[in-house]
């Protein structure tokens, strides 16, 4: 006979390549995957499942079954490099290639080589402050051969022309490159060929053009990308050497060798940017002369953050560059703390002047006056050049540069500084507008680049439109990263996304989160700019850039261009919650008439890792958010916690631009606003501090910072297990909450304090029915008693201080949607307490628990409260009812319900002490009555089970796993711990660790046995067979009336230990016929018997309909009973349409069948809390489920006439009672599919099935009034952390092969 335990599954091998067991090997399943490499299984008879889980309709493919990706990016400087680790990273399944024009990776920093660092790619050996571009280039080039990104990239490869091709929904790229040898290949040496860093010749400067394609494009190329010679007469006829910045020539040594021999000559430099700045200083000390011709004006900074950088070194302050001793290095390196404090603090100071870019601010007066007396004083040599260098426009209107040694080289005595306007260049000089003539030996152009932001090469997209004409005002891009009519296509520096004060870079990490999310593109143009008419309104309407100077940051109709409109952190705050709902998508074209529509890609209900049997099955335990176990806030003013829950630079003060020039504090808007967080968009919320005035912000946008979140009344229905774990992520995630939870019970715990019957347990392992953050390793027993699990939470409860949440015995009983106010209206009723006792009334308040205060007997009040997000943590298993038997009213002996049993001080059994000569009755055959009849057996004269059906029961779950791990016999039906076991758990957390993992992957490895025809499903069926028939051998005939013809887990399976063999014990009888009615002294059978009773067990489960015990009135005053009027339905089990900011806690179609329904429940409550934080963050007042959305996740689980869809391959619709269906057979209990494929699915909501209602209606920004004044919480009031960033970085992992 075959061993119960062959249906476990073994994972003895490592689980990132665990094959299939005891279970799989018993139980034959699919072959262990293709072993391609990508995590893609070939083959359809997977796990034994005829066809598969899905259909042809819906698809077989599992949710996590990832179709190949091309991807192909577009330069290989700082943005293609991060795109191609992370691409690598994060995108399985992948075909990358980087394409990049020059004979090096590097971007700008290979192409300048005239006389950044990465968050994942820290480096302690920069020798300077400012480090020169030498050194940056070989930092890139060392990123790029750790990562091995070598394998990706094809150098002096050049894109010429790009279209998207609509039928194949892919862009089509053209390409040119060098013709190489044969060796060579696609543009890079062979395996035997040269290295790459010394690239190999071309044949004869042959030139080959060749296609590729792309799904998605990445555009790396920066906008420092195309640079020209400046538009002045004559410059063509120059006969001394012509050069231009950013086409230095290249030399082994460096620029220091190319300038070897200037010693003797004269050197002009044409420009005043950037380039120029660094040009003179370094030139000065190497050649007779430099001249530099400026055609403008500039504030040259101060060095940024230098008396930071003297604090944190203990150095004097310097004028010009710090150079990092040696000692300094060997620091950082061997201190990797100290290295990333320093690190920290610099980068929080960067973030702390942006208040310096608003017109009138305090911060931009301080900034001028400070700048001006620097300049005055550096140049005091040649104070004419002062006169004629400091602007008379503001800080910050172009870029700044602070320029070290700059100012001080232009009064040593080899250099002109000549400001007069240029009229031509002659073959031997340069003639001036006033007839002067500079005779020069060198002329140097760094006058800078086309900032136009059009590509050199057309790019086409749909409907045959040009880049080029969409950009024919002007450039624009969506968040600067996308645009409208050019689906698949992202920049890495489009369009708006430089910042001016912070590190640029960080900002264009972050756009990379964006990529990679299918066939996309923007939905609508007119919100392209983050709030802009005519680039005059919107977030850079009030600050300094649109004065009158010359800038790169503006294009030639003074239009801002380059600058997001805002500070980096404003940039990162935004750009780290995509906002998917903006853009508009097409399916696969096999998946374009899927019944399932959107959500054809949820596939055939399973994971890969179950669909193949490799792998883990208990991934999410490996990256679990632990919750602080301290108390939270109840507000929170610094709102860092959405990012990052890591340190707090609380008090760090600003670098020498923050010092000298910030001239106050701001006040958090959010203390001053309504009730319902609502805000007019004119409404004041700062005051005047901190580089404002009353004009630093535009009253149509609002003036609240980006993260100065509303606050949010949050109301929770249940204080269970979903009801705890929302209370601890909401006051974890959700900063400034109000949050309360009303509990209708005198104490927490839902179905665990509610139920109190004899044998009540966890039907689970228990090691799988705790909360992934919260491990406990002082289980007494695999299945753990009922009392000892509501101990547990109510120990978590108290860990988490979630009792001031708690409002206990307070029932709702009306919710209504108020759309006026976009709110919950709720009316709720407790009992009422004596005027001097002690009330359960008031915010965040809880009432008293039996024991500390006693309410007037019978008497009621009701009170109001609202809601902005109503969450519904009730569960589907808290309204029981008496079954439908005549005369059940009439039995005069003791009449007890399973779900509402007599509460004693000392449990069950005290309940029952006196139950030694009792005949008990049990009416029922589900899990309740399988844990009664065997509690009750051995402390009774004489049980007797009315039995109303048939149904499985289950080997016990896990068991081998279970034996193998805690090396014990697999055929003992002892399954408590031993204080030893239970001691080595609390002091070995990596064997505790390992046993609570294997044993939930072994939970979430058979899903198949619910696919109708598997071969899992009728190994099952035999085992399970075999098994009652073998503990049923001392009463056969029950055996042989109790097992189902229907399949396995057509209902609810239960292992129940120990209950068949009750059932053979002398004192039970086991009742078949059905009962007619109930009389006074017992019952009568349909056959005419009667059975005496003294005791009448009624475990006859729970309404399991999903109604609720009070009317919920959504939108349109439709009530939630009319809307489900048919049957119970919710997108996802948990959002209805027509009921905005409603969430269920275990809504319709929320249970899982195989696995851990505490995952499924944590999941659900991340969900509803990243909703809630998405309505916070983009002042939304309420979002709502689209009906289309709705439906199609209704086709995905219903069986209904010819829609093959995926319940229609599972036996939960055979022929059972079963409470996971309805009275029409509907099944509305169970999740369409396993486990973890409800995990998969609920990671990453799809935000663009909800339609929003803003808070700001009259905004001219449109759905980005959300992003406010254009800086963050901490910028504003100068407190916190200005480089909370760093606290919580993604290292990628580095690739071993």
């Amino acid at each position: 006979m075959p061993s119960v335990s062959r249906l476990d599954v073994d994972v003895a091998a490592p689980l990132d390549d665990a094959l299939p067991g005891a279970a799989a090997t018993a139980i034959p399943s699919a072959p262990t995957g293709s072993g391609n490499g990508h995590g893609k299984a070939s083959g359809t008879n997977l796990n034994g499942a005829v066809h598969g889980p899905g259909t042809a309709e819906l698809g077989e493919h599992a949710i996590d079954e990832y179709r190949p990706m091309k991807v192909v990016c577009i330069g290989a400087g700082y943005s293609g490099i991060v795109a191609g680790i992370r691409f690598a990273q994060r995108i399985p399944n992948l075909d990358l290639t980087i394409y990049e024009k020059q004979e090096g990776v590097g971007g700008a920093w290979w192409a300048n080589r005239y006389p950044y660092q990465l968050t994942f790619e820290e480096n302690t050996q920069w020798s300077a402050f400012y480090a020169p571009g030498p050194e940056i280039l070989a930092y890139l080039e060392g990123i790029v051969a750790k990562y091995k990104l070598m394998q990706y990239i094809r150098l002096r490869t050049e894109l010429v022309h790009t279209q998207w091709d609509e039928s194949l929904a892919r862009w089509r790229l053209r390409l040119r490159r060098p013709r190489f040898a044969p060796d060579i290949i696609d543009g890079i040496p062979s395996a035997s060929g040269p290295r790459a860093q010394d690239p190999p010749s071309p044949v004869d400067d042959e030139m080959e053009e060749f296609e590729d394609t792309a799904d998605v494009l990445f555009m790396g190329t920066g906008t420092l990308s195309r640079w020209g010679w400046p538009d002045i007469p004559g410059l063509e006829e120059f006969g001394g050497k012509l050069v231009h910045s950013a086409q230095w020539d290249t030399a082994e040594g460096g620029w220091e060798n190319t300038v070897k021999g200037w010693e003797d000559k004269t050197v002009g430099v044409i420009g005043l940017g950037s380039s120029a700045i660094q040009l003179v200083p370094a030139l000065q000390r190497r050649v007779k002369r430099v001249v530099q011709f400026v055609r403008g004006k500039t504030w040259i900074a101060p060095p940024f953050s230098v008396d930071k950088m003297a604090e944190l070194t203990s150095r004097k302050q310097e004028a010009g560059n710090y150079t990092f001793s040696e000692e300094e290095r060997e620091t950082f390196a061997k201190d990797p703390e100290y290295y990333r404090k320093f690190r920290h603090e610099i980068e929080n100071d960067l973030n702390s002047v942006h208040g310096v870019s608003y017109r009138g601010s305090e911060m931009q007066k301080g900034a001028m006056a400070l700048f001006k007396e620097i300049m005055t004083q550096k140049l005091a040599k040649k104070p004419w050049i002062a006169e004629y260098l400091i602007p008379s426009f503001s800080v910050s209107c172009r870029r700044l540069t602070p320029g070290p040694g700059y100012l001080e080289s232009l009064c040593e005595d080899n250099v002109t500084f000549e400001p007069m306007p240029i009229t031509r260049v002659t073959p031997t000089g340069i003639e001036l507008q006033d007839g002067r003539t500079q005779p020069l030996d060198i002329l140097v152009c760094a006058t800078g680049f086309d900032t136009s932001y059009r590509p050199p090469f057309p790019v086409i997209g749909r409907n045959g439109l040009p880049l080029k004409t969409r950009w024919d005002a002007h450039a624009e891009a969506y968040l600067s990263l996308t645009v409208d009519g050019f689906p698949n296509m992202f920049f890495g520096l489009g369009p708006n996304a430089a910042v001016n004060s912070g590190v640029s870079a960080r900002a264009a990490r972050t756009r990379g989160r964006l990529c990679g999310r299918g066939d996309c593109e923007d939905a609508e143009g007119e919100d392209c700019e983050c709030g802009g008419e005519e680039g005059r309104s919107g977030g850079l309407e009030s600050t300094v850039y649109l004065d009158n100077c010359r800038s790169w940051y503006k294009n030639s109709a003074g239009r801002i261009i380059g600058l997001w409109p805002g500070s980096c952190l404003h940039a990162v705050r935004t750009l780290s919650n995509p906002r998917w709902e903006d853009f508009d998508y097409t399916p696969l074209e096999r998946d374009r008439d899927s019944p399932a529509g959107r959500f054809a890609f949820l596939g055939s209900g399973w994971t890969l890792n179950e669909k193949t049997m490799t792998g883990d099955r208990a991934w999410y335990l490996d990256d679990v958010d632990i919750p602080p176990g301290a108390p939270f806030p109840a507000t929170a003013t610094h709102m860092n916690r959405l990012s990052v829950f890591g340190s707090m630079i609380m008090g760090t003060g600003p670098g020498i631009a923050a010092t000298l020039l910030c001239r106050g504090r701001g006040v958090p808007s959010h203390l001053n606003e309504s009730e319902s967080g609502a805000k007019s968009a004119s409404a004041s919320g700062f005051g005047t501090n901190n580089g404002g005035g009353a004009g630093a912000f535009s009253a149509p946008i609002g003036d609240f910072a980006i993260d100065d979140y509303r606050r949010m009344k949050v109301v929770c229905i249940g204080a269970g297990y979903t009801g705890v774990v929302a209370g601890i992520r909401f006051a974890q995630r959700i900063p400034n909450l109000d949050l309360t939870i009303y509990e209708k019970e005198e104490e927490v715990g839902g179905t665990w304090w509610v139920n109190r019957y004899p044998g009540l347990a966890c039907d689970v392992p228990s090691h799988c029915y705790q909360l992934t953050f919260e491990p406990n390793t002082n289980w007494s027993s695999f299945y753990v008693p009922g009392p000892e699990i509501l101990t547990y939470i109510k120990s978590i409860v108290e860990k988490y201080k979630l009792m001031k949440y708690i409002q206990l015995r307070t029932e709702l009983i009306h919710a209504q949607w108020d759309e006026s106010k976009s709110r919950w209206h709720l009316r709720l009723r407790r009992p009422r307490f004596p005027q001097n006792g002690i009330s359960n009334a008031g915010t965040n308040g809880h009432s008293p628990s039996a024991s500390t205060g006693m309410p007037v007997h019978g008497e009621f009040e009701e009170f109001e409260d609202t809601a902005d997000v109503l969450f519904m943590g009730t569960g589907s298993l808290n309204r029981w009812s008496w079954p439908d038997i005549p005369g059940l009213g009439s039995f005069s002996g003791k009449l007890l319900h399973s779900a509402d049993w007599d509460k004693a001080e000392g449990g069950w059994e005290e309940t029952v002490k006196d139950w030694k000569d009792k005949t008990v009755g049990v009416i029922g055959l589900g899990s309740s009555a399988i844990q009664l009849v065997t509690a009750l057996q051995p402390r009774v004269k004489q049980v007797v089970q009315f039995a109303r059906g048939k149904t499985w029961i289950a080997a016990p779950f896990a068991i081998q796993k279970l034996s193998e791990l805690l090396s014990r016999d697999v055929n003992s039906q002892d399954f408590t711990f031993s204080e030893a076991e239970r001691e080595a758990f609390a002091k070995d957390p990596e064997l505790y660790d390992r046993f609570k993992h294997e044993v939930e992957h072994d939970m979430n490895s058979v899903f198949s046995i619910s696919l109708r025809g598997s071969e899992m499903q009728s190994l099952a069926t035999s085992v399970f067979k075999d098994n009652m028939r073998q503990k049923l051998a001392k009463k056969p005939w029950i055996a042989e009336y109790m097992i189902p013809s229907f399949a396995v887990c057509c209902r609810r399976i239960t292992p129940g230990p120990g209950y068949l063999e009750a059932l053979c014990e002398d004192n039970v009888t086991f009742e078949t016929t059905h009962i007619d009615n109930v009389t006074a002294t017992g019952i009568t059978l349909k056959d005419g018997r009667t059975q005496p009773l003294d005791v009448l067990v009624c475990a006859t489960g729970f309404d399991t309909s999903y109604g609720q015990r009070f009317p919920i009135i959504g939108r349109n005053g439709v009530p939630l009973s009319t809307r489900w009027a048919s049957h119970a339905e919710a997108y996802l089990s948990l959002a209805i349409d027509g009921f905005p900011n409603l969430f269920l806690g275990l809504g319709p179609n929320a249970g899982v069948n195989s696995g851990s329904l505490i995952v499924m429940l944590e999941r659900v409550v991340d969900y509803a809390v990243s909703a809630t934080a998405k309505m916070q963050r983009e002042r939304i007042a309420s979002m709502e489920v689209k009906s289309a959305a709705t439906r199609d996740w209704a086709r995905y689980v219903e069986v209904r006439g010819f829609d093959a869809l995926i319940l229609l391959n599972t036996v939960y619709t055979d022929n059972c009672h079963s409470w996971y269906k309805n009275d029409d057979g509907r099944v509305i209990v169970l999740w369409p599919g396993s486990c973890l494929h409800a995990v998969r699915t609920l990671s990453n909501p799809r935000w663009e099935d909800f339609d929003y209602t803003p808070l700001d209606r009259g905004s001219l920004a449109g759905r980005f009034a959300w992003l406010g004044g254009g800086q963050t919480v901490n910028e504003v009031t100068m407190t916190g952390d200005r480089a909370w960033y760093l606290n919580d970085i993604d290292i990628p992992p580095v690739p071993t092969d």
